[in-house]
């Protein structure tokens, strides 16, 4: 079997991406501090040590491997302070500076790349809402998360003359237990949920288990290359999204909290994570013919809510 490093195969996506990987191929894990995940649920998989500032270290390994998958990346979801904007900045960037340097300095370059992005390459503007954004949208220029994902995907783009380079632009995975939507659920269990700002906004999500069936599938087909959205064929408003959620835990969606609540809270994060948002759509991924299990909002959170 093909052995595939993963780079972020501990975190939130990385862990679900292992175990459906683990059937088809031999999986790598890389992390600086193995013996942490010894007892961890990842599959049957080696956990090796590997320091990410070394591309001399990772050169090595990618030199026996077929493949290579970068989800490394400090959470977002979170209040941004200065230090906490430079930790995402820096997590992203600076790793994929010594992920480029490897893959230059490898005896034996892997046959792709797989680079996690987000869609917030494309801006999340509340301009035009109702306009759908697929991946031949052209790049935004503001924003904080505008400019980590195409700093990130740019850092790489030089290895494109040598190998395979998919750039995953992963929208809002839900999941019960991890990612946003435990806290975006978490005001309905005190039945204070309901939709934020004008509710009008766009959230354009993917269930975990579609997230890494289209990360497998990607890998799969070795024809495929470029920047690819990971999210669902259909997005919804918040105004849906929260009545969404309201049914699935059976719960009213009736509390609305003002933007002014949120910026006070959350800071420059809620404009750009939950104050706006962007129609985006998986154009190239649907006519791949790659078919989601879930393609609606209620259809994912029946799901993920299921007994």
């Amino acid at each position: 079997m093909q052995k595939i490093a993963i780079l972020g195969g501990t975190g939130f996506i990385g862990r679900h991406l292992v175990k459906e990987l683990e059937d088809d191929y031999n999986v790598l894990i890389l992390s600086r501090a193995p013996e942490k995940y010894q007892n961890l649920e990842i599959g049957q998989v080696e956990v090796v040590k590997a320091e990410y500032d070394d591309p001399e270290e990772l050169a090595a390994i990618f030199s026996t491997s077929d493949g290579i998958v970068n989800l490394v990346g400090e959470s977002v979801g979170t209040r941004w302070t200065e230090t906490k904007k430079k930790k995402i900045y820096n997590s992203r960037i600076h790793n994929s500076r010594m992920i480029a340097e490897a893959f230059q300095l490898a005896t034996k370059t892997p046959s792709f790349l797989i680079q996690g992005s987000g869609m917030g390459v494309y801006g999340m503007s509340s301009e035009k809402p109702e306009m759908p954004v697929s991946e031949d949208a052209p790049l935004a220029t503001n924003g904080f998360l505008t400019k980590v994902g195409v700093d990130n995907e740019n850092t790489v783009k030089e290895l494109e003359n040598i190998t395979r380079v998919v750039y995953i632009r992963t929208g809002i995975v839900l999941d019960a237990d991890e990612g946003a939507l435990p806290q975006m659920a978490m005001p309905y269990h005190f039945f204070m949920g309901g939709p934020v700002g004008n509710g009008k906004q766009w959230s354009s999500w993917i269930h975990i288990k579609d997230e890494v069936r289209a990360i497998k599938f990607l890998i799969d087909h070795k024809n495929l290359k470029g920047p690819f959205n990971l999210t669902a064929p259909h997005p919804v408003t918040n105004n849906q999204m929260a009545v969404a959620i309201g049914k699935a835990l059976g719960k009213p969606a009736a509390v609305h909290t003002p933007a002014f609540v949120l910026k006070l809270m959350l800071g420059e994060m809620a404009d750009e994570l939950l104050l706006n948002g962007l129609k985006v759509l998986p154009k190239r991924l649907s006519e791949t013919g790659f078919e989601f299990d879930y393609e609606t909002i209620e259809a994912a959170l029946k799901d993920i809510y299921k007994k």
